[in-house]
């Protein structure tokens, strides 16, 4: 289990070495992300896998009345091990741009003073209560999308050892639904994948990757095609952008089959922010977060 964890990482490393290559405008975000997720690594060989187990029975009723197996509140989270790797990330943040340097600063001088509690923010992220890290964000002085952002990327190796150990016994390969069979998030980005293009999702929550409906809107569930389409940034012959005009959402789509790593897709969200501003300058809408919970 702990070498299929390594090799995620190692092919998301590759990814982001590969586009750091190739998108000079993206260094300083790319160089970031890239110690991010050596921390991330280092974390997630330190953060045990729960043992999680569903009955043959209740996966399949599950999984027939299109019911995600878990809640998002019932999600696994290292106290200790998250806590250390916020803090780490906060003090990479004091290495950067001055926004997240001071960022860093104010969030390691209020740790100290036990001004803030990560466990806090932890569940706040697990339950959705957006108005826990708003208070902290004001009370801190800091901009509200580092502090999601590093809250977030602190507890990911929790969330994957406990995507691991669900996937490790379950079986999901019959799931037909837009959103994740493990927590019910939706997609962050998708992906096709093999010779016949098929559309995978990487949950926004999660970080599971799961097989999408090959066809329609994974918003909405529209699958009129006068009502979907895609385009395309310049020069970016692998990705496009799927809208839907019924819900006005939209999803970033990489072809693995011309580039990429269908493991890595994180990396490629946070790559193509331009056609984020491309598809919101249209008037379509992101419907689901990054992995960095922005």
């Amino acid at each position: 289990m702990f070498a299929q964890m390594d090799e995620l990482y190692e092919r998301m490393k590759n990814r982001l070495e590969q586009c750091r290559k190739d998108s000079n405008e993206l260094e300083e975000v790319l160089a970031f992300y890239g110690k991010v997720l050596a921390a991330q690594h280092e974390t997630q060989e330190q953060t045990p896998i729960p043992e999680i187990a569903f009955s043959a029975e209740r996966i399949k009723l599950k999984i027939e009345e299109g019911f995600p197996l878990m809640e998002s509140e019932n999600f696994s989270v290292d106290k200790d091990n998250s806590e250390r790797l916020f803090r780490k990330l906060c003090q990479l943040s004091t290495e950067e741009n001055p926004v997240l340097a001071s960022a860093g600063k104010a969030l390691l001088e209020a740790l100290a003073s036990g001004r803030l509690d990560t466990a806090e923010l932890n569940s706040a992220v697990l339950y959705n209560q957006a108005e826990t890290i708003e208070r902290y964000a004001k009370d801190l002085e800091v901009p509200l999308p580092v502090l999601q952002a590093l809250t977030k990327l602190s507890i990911q190796p929790s969330l994957l050892a406990t995507v691991a150990s669900v996937a490790r016994s379950s079986k999901l390969e019959n799931w037909r639904h837009p959103y994740c069979p493990i927590c019910g998030g939706l997609p962050a980005i998708a992906a096709l994948v093999g010779e016949e293009g098929k559309r995978e999702g990487l949950c926004s929550f999660c970080g599971h990757l799961w097989k999408l409906p090959r066809l329609g809107c994974p918003f909405c569930g529209n699958e009129k095609q006068e009502d979907l389409r895609y385009f395309y940034g310049e020069g970016d012959d692998i990705y496009r952008v799927q809208v839907c005009e019924q819900c006005k959402g939209y999803i970033k789509v990489v072809d693995t089959r011309k580039g990429s790593d269908p493991k890595a897709l994180a990396v490629d969200d946070v790559v193509t922010a331009h056609l984020d501003l491309l598809a919101e300058e249209e008037g379509y809408e992101r419907k689901a977060p990054r992995l960095w919970g922005i």
